[in-house]
């Protein structure tokens, strides 16, 4: 039997209501579908609560998949779209989301402690390219949802513009707009925060975070050289949001970065990042 009979086989039976059948034809999909998520949302309570809704969704509408487009792909539409829902329901993060919770983590020793706390997991290693993966998250949060979906699967998923469009459910010319406006934001956000791409940046946390690490023992990697959107953008796509190596860490400042987000705390003015 091969793959495509072996898929076919086990969409007619979950069709049928067999759940082994629909667990295993979840199988094979469901990294990407975390990565998708994690890639768009960052919060790891969060993420999981949308991947099984997500589950949920698809197990519940599994009648209606016609086999159009692959499994893969319909699965990770819904949890797309899923992901999107939950950003509209949110309140749209500050670009400087980072810079905010730096400042007020500068002076609180809780919150330090936590920072610290996470770098000394045992399995715990500073990795510069993941932590520019969480930058690019967190600053994905501050444009409107549906252009960081099409950013998220096109120019890090590596979906072509026809497969973005149709997991968004759109035309290409719209995939095309959203993609275009989802690009010039994100690189304006970049230049003016991150000091390894322009030197007047006032976002230092990589190399803050990477002396922490060392300071209390732990792991770290070397800086890449990003000098730009593009070389940033190239990184983020060789880091597998399910293997992370600082996931403790960042998990510490999505959560963090979300309550500051919600109340509206901490400064955002360079003169408080130093």
């Amino acid at each position: 039997m091969t793959i495509a009979q072996d898929i076919e086989e086990l969409t007619a039976r979950a069709k049928g209501g067999d759940r082994v059948a629909f667990d295993a034809l979840i199988k094979e999909c469901l990294p990407k579908a975390r990565g998708v998520i994690w890639r768009m949302i960052g919060h790891p309570e969060d993420c999981e609560d949308i991947l099984q809704t997500s589950l949920i969704k698809a197990w519940e509408s599994i009648g209606t998949f016609a086999g159009r487009s692959a499994f893969s792909t319909w699965l990770i539409s819904i949890a797309t779209r899923t992901a999107i829902d939950h950003l509209r329901a949110q309140k749209r993060w500050r670009r400087e989301s980072q810079i905010a919770y730096a400042n007020l983590c500068a002076t609180n020793e809780t919150l330090q402690g936590e920072v610290i706390g996470a770098m000394m997991e045992p399995e715990f290693v500073f990795d510069a390219k993941e932590h520019i993966a969480y930058c690019f998250v967190c600053i994905g949060r501050s444009i409107p949802p549906d252009e960081q979906a099409a950013l998220v699967l096109r120019d890090v998923m590596d979906f072509s513009n026809r497969e973005a469009a149709n997991v968004l459910g759109v035309s290409d010319s719209v995939l095309r707009h959203r993609l275009s406006a989802a690009r010039e934001q994100m690189e304006q956000r970049y230049d003016g925060l991150c000091a390894l791409i322009s030197k007047t940046g006032i976002c230092h946390q990589c190399e803050g975070l990477g002396l922490a690490a060392e300071a209390v023992g732990s792991k770290r990697t070397e800086l890449p050289d990003v000098d730009s959107f593009a070389a940033r953008m190239a990184q983020i796509r060789t880091v597998d949001p399910n293997a992370r190596r600082d996931k403790s860490l960042h998990d510490v400042l999505f959560r963090r970065c979300k309550q500051v987000e919600e109340d509206g705390l901490g400064s955002t003015t360079p003169e408080d990042c130093s």
